[in-house]
């Protein structure tokens, strides 16, 4: 019996967004071990990340409507208590100092239900179990606000893009600080949704890449002045500047759209790293300061020998989350946990005698 894969465009979609999503992965490791700030600019992972995540909940909220959300925060959440269970009991030896008051020890909770950073303890090093947590917390209000946003988006969709790319320049200009990254990183969300929607498509080339032109000037200009001004060590602390160069990044790669037949190069690592992202994202971070922290003595931080060796550790001691605590992800997708090798994400059914592949579970 002969094995076949489905021809539908989506699936291949779906390749490209698992393609893109490994690069974006990358280089937020590599801007971590190394901390060059020029990787910022260069690919602003975070904000196609969030295009990407925002293409695949409007694909979701299509299968199964507002129970989509329950689902995606179940992916999201099952390992974000592994990594939190983790982090708490590191945390606690010695815990200082230790919180005050009934409302000091309710702030814990948001190790539970992160809808703000939770909080860590004094220690000069307690900063890594959190410092990259804003992202969980983005993407947990943008899955809990995407029924409401993908029904506004389909009524008003270029209008609601236009809002949400001049909601964080506006929150700038008027000094608020409070949602930041939730209203920084909302119009990439949204240009997820009209990716799903092949929106993106229907524009003319000529008035898309004026746009795309538009928002990458003036969006790298700002970003470039304020890393040149050292007014920011990074693209997401860039306010206003941080949504328009994004924007542009992620404009350009969901119209591109190439079609991915056949095998895929990497198509098997490819599957591993979308499979265990999340994890991942949690871990490098702490395995990043535990390299540095064993090499720094002897290194210098800069030197061609301390990169490779922390970027080689910090490779190993993510690929030992990921066989501890990979699995998790499984669980929370509802697939056959798997230590090497995750099994595939959508069922087969049987179509004139052939296996097809019918699609993901998301």
């Amino acid at each position: 019996m002969r094995t076949v894969q489905s021809a539908d465009p989506a699936a291949d979609r779906d390749r490209y967004l698992d393609l893109l999503r490994t690069i974006a992965l990358v280089r937020v490791v590599l801007f971590h071990v190394t901390g060059w700030i020029w990787l910022s600019l260069l690919v602003p992972a975070m904000g196609l990340m969030f295009g990407i995540a925002g293409s695949l909940m409007a694909a979701s909220l299509d299968r199964h409507g507002p129970s989509a959300a329950l689902r995606r925060l179940r992916r999201l959440l099952l390992p974000y208590w592994a990594f939190g269970a983790i982090a708490l009991a590191v945390l606690s030896v010695g815990w200082r100092p230790l919180p005050s008051g009934v409302a000091g020890w309710a702030e814990l909770l948001w190790w539970v239900l992160p809808l703000r950073v939770p909080p860590v303890s004094g220690q000069s090093w307690a900063w890594v179990f959190h410092i990259g947590l804003w992202y969980v917390v983005t993407y947990l209000w943008l899955v809990l606000l995407s029924p409401v946003l993908l029904r506004l988006f389909r009524r008003w969709p270029w209008p609601s893009i236009g809002v949400a790319t001049a909601l964080p320049v506006g929150m700038h200009l008027a000094g608020v600080h409070a949602g930041y990254f939730v209203a920084a990183y909302l119009s990439c969300w949204l240009m997820g949704f009209a990716h799903h929607d092949r929106l993106l498509h229907r524009v003319p080339w000529r008035w898309y890449g004026c746009l795309v032109a538009g928002l990458a000037g003036v969006g790298g200009t700002w970003v470039v002045v304020a890393m040149a001004t050292g007014r920011a060590v990074d693209l997401n602390h860039i306010a206003g500047g941080t949504t328009l160069w994004s924007m542009a990044l992620v404009a350009v790669l969901l119209r591109a759209q190439p079609r991915l037949a056949g095998r895929v190069p990497l198509g098997g690592l490819l599957r591993v790293v979308n499979a265990r992202a999340v994890t991942i994202y949690l871990w490098h971070i702490p395995a990043s300061l535990g390299m540095f922290l064993l090499l720094a003595p002897v290194l210098p931080y800069n030197s061609t020998a301390s990169i490779a060796l922390r970027l080689t550790g910090v490779c190993l001691l993510t690929a030992g989350a990921v066989l501890l605590f990979g699995w998790i992800e499984d669980v929370a997708a509802r697939r056959t946990p798997a230590l090497f090798r995750p099994g595939p994400v959508g069922p087969r059914r049987s179509v004139g005698g052939q296996h097809v592949r019918v699609g993901r579970r998301r």
